[in-house]
């Protein structure tokens, strides 16, 4: 090669490693300038707020994003130890499983994502897709039995019913169907299936309760709603579900508290999902309702009205506070409904769901805001516990891409 090409080579070389090493370091710049402009604000309404929060409320962005690319939306579940991927490293990291908005794939087909977020350890921050469904996936919890359970809202393009399905954290290619309509076809009339399930929660004694808004109907998603705007009880033993709650214009978020006495449910109603005007005069409510016998909620009582959107997301610390997301961030409550204070995050997009971490992670709040994961901690209190998680055996599950 002549002398003048060889220099040449050198020099390109030279310059293309060059060149690379800007475009990281204006990376990372751009990166470290757009974390900055992200903060979160502490609206203390009361002493409690403060203790819970601390002297000095500190936080943390662990993702960022456009919606249509993070999609931070639904079905918070912390694990902390991990779920299951061909990566050693991945598969026992704590993580953050979350549920995107549908959107449409390449093809055009409508379809949800079931994601997980690596959230501390060497690959912290790293981003992966579990798998992808044309069965429109929402909320989620952690079941005793250690499975992930999700709300299928179902879909047009769907081969599989709304409802509520189990999925095996460390093999998520174990798909299971726990309850997929109220009543099969008879001589008396067509098979009853859900309309949208929103949320869900997971009892000791094996029950799957679960809020079934018909959302999905309302936003052009699935076919028309065939049931009530109803919460209900699926009993492990009998396999048949019941309803337990009526009454609600949009049921969404479901949780109990610490102690299993007192059940929680949101009213939406405020946003039917039209995607036109609120309706001012719609419920954006927090009910609660005494548990009886572990399987009949009675009792019901307004305990908390939303001043800024809707209380969507729901969950509450081991202490029996509760925290909802809103148009303005979490909103946090006594267990009574007494406003304690509001976490802010900067940004327009409400707090559409969160949860509690686990183990070292259990006084952090993770908050999804479709653009951004946040961990903000809370020293002055901890998650209540959610179901029971099994550690990973090893390597099985390969994500989805």
């Amino acid at each position: 090669m002549p002398e003048t090409m060889l220099t040449f080579c050198k020099y390109a070389g030279a310059f293309a490693i060059l060149c690379g090493a800007l475009s990281k370091s204006l990376l990372a710049k751009n990166r470290e300038e757009e974390l900055a402009a992200r903060t979160v604000h502490f609206d203390s309404r009361s002493p409690e707020f403060d203790r819970l929060v601390g002297r000095k409320p500190s936080y943390e962005y662990l993702a960022t994003g456009r919606a249509d690319l993070l999609g931070a939306h639904e079905g918070a579940v912390f694990l902390e130890h991990g779920s299951q991927d061909s990566s050693p490293i991945l598969s026992r990291s704590p993580c953050l499983i979350f549920t995107t908005k549908p959107h449409k794939d390449k093809t055009g087909a409508e379809i949800a994502q079931v994601k997980r977020l690596i959230i501390d350890g060497p690959r912290k921050g790293d981003l992966q897709t579990l798998f992808t469904s044309e069965n429109l996936v929402n909320g989620a919890t952690l079941g005793y039995d250690g499975r992930l359970y999700f709300c299928f809202q179902g879909g047009l393009e769907a081969t599989a019913a709304s409802g509520i399905y189990s999925v095996d954290p460390h093999n998520c290619s174990d798909k299971r169907s726990v309850t997929d309509s109220w009543i099969e076809e008879d001589g008396y009339g067509p098979t009853l299936n859900y309309n949208s399930p929103n949320d869900v929660v997971a009892r000791p004694d094996g029950s799957v309760w679960f809020t079934d808004p018909s959302y999905a109907s309302a936003q052009g998603l699935t076919k028309k709603a065939s049931l009530g705007e109803w919460v209900w009880r699926w009993d492990a033993k009998s396999k048949t579900s019941a309803v337990v709650a009526d009454g609600f214009t949009r049921p969404n978020g479901l949780v109990f508290s610490p102690d299993g006495k007192t059940a929680y449910v949101t009213d939406t109603g405020y946003d039917l999902g039209y995607g036109g005007p609120k309706d001012p005069a719609g419920p954006r409510s927090v009910y609660a309702f005494d548990v009886i016998k572990d399987r009949f909620l009675a009792n019901r009582r307004l305990i908390y009205v939303a001043d800024r959107g809707i209380p969507d997301g729901i969950k509450v610390d081991a202490q029996g506070n509760i925290y909802t997301g809103c148009a303005d961030g979490v909103h946090v409550l006594s267990g009574d409904g007494v406003l304690l204070g509001k976490i802010t995050p900067s940004g327009e997009n409400p707090a559409a769901n969160l949860a509690f971490g686990k183990g070292k992670w259990r006084s952090k709040l993770y908050i999804l805001d479709e653009t951004s994961v946040i961990a903000v901690d809370l020293p002055g209190t901890r998650g209540a516990p959610v179901g029971t998680e099994r550690k990973s055996p090893g390597p099985v599950c390969k994500k989805s891409e």
